[in-house]
């Protein structure tokens, strides 16, 4: 029996834990409406068995936990969600130490920002929303921010971290969202 190994180069890695990274994240994702029950994790156990495979690298393990505190979140596991979370931002912290920062999924103020917003819990969610607009600036950390604020019903932030994004590309349902709060913000 001949055994053909494949190496992949370090480009190749990245790549390959890049797309597993996404997959297995938004078939975790899906499943928070739902509670992720059992019978439906085949999609995200297949993602963790193939970052399995990559786990020498330190965005594989960092992918990891960030889709098993995705499932924890979708079955309202939050101390396991935390547990998962501290030891996501632990790689994270390593691998901006040692060259780029974590990426995939999501970075990891803005993965936890998501995640404790879906669990309700939206001082942590704002907290980690408002790290990422110093880290990211991204929209979807601008908007996350607007999020938790509203929630939190501190209007004066909600505004501002809306108007901060009003501007930026987002999808028509983002955009009705943030021009009716801003409409708020004028009274």
């Amino acid at each position: 029996m001949l055994v053909l190994s494949v190496s992949l180069s370090s480009q190749d890695t990245e790549g390959e834990i890049e797309r597993v990274a996404n997959d297995g994240w938004l078939a975790a994702r899906a499943l928070a409406p739902i509670g992720a029950p059992r019978d439906r994790l085949g999609p995200v156990n297949r993602s963790l068995e193939r970052l399995d495979t990559l786990i020498v690298n330190v965005s594989a393990r960092y992918a990891d936990a960030a889709i098993r505190a995705a499932i924890s979140a979708a079955q309202e596991e939050r101390e396991e969600m935390k547990v998962f979370l501290e030891h996501a931002r632990a790689l994270s912290v390593q691998m901006a130490l040692t060259g780029a920062p974590a990426r995939w999924p999501l970075p990891i103020d803005e993965l936890e920002g998501e995640l404790w917003f879906e669990v309700d819990r939206f001082s942590e969610s704002r907290d980690a929303y408002q790290r990422a607009t110093k880290t990211t600036a991204s929209p979807r950390a601008w908007l996350g921010l607007a999020r938790a604020s509203a929630r939190l019903d501190d209007i004066a932030a909600a505004c501002a971290a809306y108007k901060a994004i009003s501007t930026a590309d987002a999808s028509e349902l983002e955009k009705t969202e943030i021009a009716v709060y801003l409409l708020r913000c004028r009274n």
